[in-house]
């Protein structure tokens, strides 16, 4: 059995849709859109023709009679699949709905994700920075604690500078005279000093040594702080050239030096004053020689202003002459000189040729005298004085030089 279908259904379509344009808008056969630039329907085939284009004319299509056994084949529905016939790509208008729709979602997330990329690196940054922070803070801290660990070692240690020193003050203590020395050592912060038979000289302004002695300081360390360090040394007869009342202290410099030989053992020190050992004997001699004539030299005018005024002698002596078993020399002079004047602070010392009363009768006057510098109204007097202060006749006597 054969069917006739009329293609007439679907003309009138096109006529309905864009009849006045000559545009079809959706396909005559299978009713999907279509637009005017499609030749064929993208979802049957069917023939759409160009924009302008007559209607087509009625065909007939012969179907095979419908049969139980074949039925009509539907035709498909209409799909949102489309062939765009310019670009030659499927698209998929659901597909494109969805991508639109996905877009800001995808839009926000990559927003999220740089968010957290951001608060990630800014976390990270800051934990280097605190890091970087902590690690300076721990190697100034290491660095200060080097440096105090440093300044502990360096306070157990020994200083190893010879300090500067400088006389502050002399004193008589008995026949002893006793130094107050500043010392200085900026090297030895806190530390002790511990030079081993050490040479401390004082000088006048001559450059002349008044007095030396050798101390040890390294059983008895000089304790520095900051730098400075003050003590009192004991110089006793042998060691010091210089009655303490006459010693100029601001004129006076010093001398430490260290690696002497000491003669013999230190003298007790007094007080808080500690002793030292005697100088070689050689220098003493010199110093004391020096000291003499220095002496002679001070005291002239003391002498002269005891002209023809009774006093009285407290010794005469001569370099290499014997005197109680023993041979003079000057050190042995000026010994008794410092011994001499401890007792009567006046005495003066005089060179017996410089005045006529030892020259008158022609002899030889080629010594020293001591004059106690006590003034008397006679000769009898004087000698009175020198029985009640304990002298012996051959110790003491009086005179009346001129």
């Amino acid at each position: 059995m054969r069917q006739h279908i009329s293609a007439k259904r679907g003309a009138a379509q096109l006529q309905d849709g864009h009849a006045a344009a000559g545009i079809p808008s959706v396909c005559p056969q299978c009713g999907v859109a279509v637009t005017a630039d499609m030749r064929f329907c993208g979802s049957c085939g069917f023939p759409l023709g160009t924009q302008g284009a007559q209607p087509a004319e009625t065909t007939h299509i012969d179907v095979p009679p419908a049969t139980a056994a074949y039925p009509p084949v539907p035709m498909p529905a209409p799909s949102s699949l489309q062939l765009d016939m310019q670009s030659g790509t499927q698209s998929d208008p659901q597909a494109n709905d969805c991508k639109n729709r996905k877009k800001p979602i995808i839009i926000a997330i990559i927003v999220i994700i740089a968010v957290i990329a951001l608060i990630a690196g800014f976390v990270v940054w800051k934990s280097t920075n605190r890091n970087s922070g902590d690690d300076s803070a721990q190697n100034a801290d290491e660095q200060s604690n080097k440096t105090k660990q440093n300044d502990a070692a360096k306070q157990t240690k020994d200083c190893a500078t010879t300090p500067d020193a400088g006389l502050e003050s002399v004193e008589k203590n008995g026949t002893t005279m006793i130094a107050t020395v500043a010392f200085s050592a900026h090297a030895c912060g806190d530390t002790a000093w511990k030079g081993e038979d050490v040479t401390i000289s004082i000088k006048d302004s001559s450059n002349e040594v008044i007095a030396s002695a050798v101390y040890d300081f390294a059983s008895d360390p000089m304790q520095f702080t900051s730098g400075t360090a003050t003590l009192e040394l004991a110089y006793a007869i042998g060691q010091y050239w210089r009655a303490s009342d006459q010693i100029e202290t601001k004129s006076t410099s010093m001398v430490v030096q260290k690696g002497a030989t000491p003669n013999g053992n230190a003298v007790a020190s007094v007080g808080d004053a500690r002793g030292g050992a005697n100088i070689a004997d050689s220098d003493a001699e010199r110093y004391a020689q020096l000291a003499l004539s220095w002496q002679l030299s001070h005291d002239r005018s003391a002498v002269s202003g005891l002209y023809d005024i009774p006093t009285t002698q407290l010794f005469s002596r001569k370099y290499g002459m014997e005197v109680d078993g023993k041979t003079q020399q000057y050190r042995d002079i000026y010994a008794q000189y410092l011994t001499l004047r401890a007792s009567w602070p006046k005495a003066v010392l005089a060179w017996a040729a410089d005045y006529s009363y030892y020259t008158r009768y022609g002899h030889e006057a080629d010594y020293y005298v001591l004059l106690s510098g006590e003034e008397f109204g006679s000769v009898a007097d004087a000698r009175a004085w020198c029985s009640d202060n304990g002298f012996g006749e051959n110790d003491c006597m009086a005179v009346q030089i001129n």
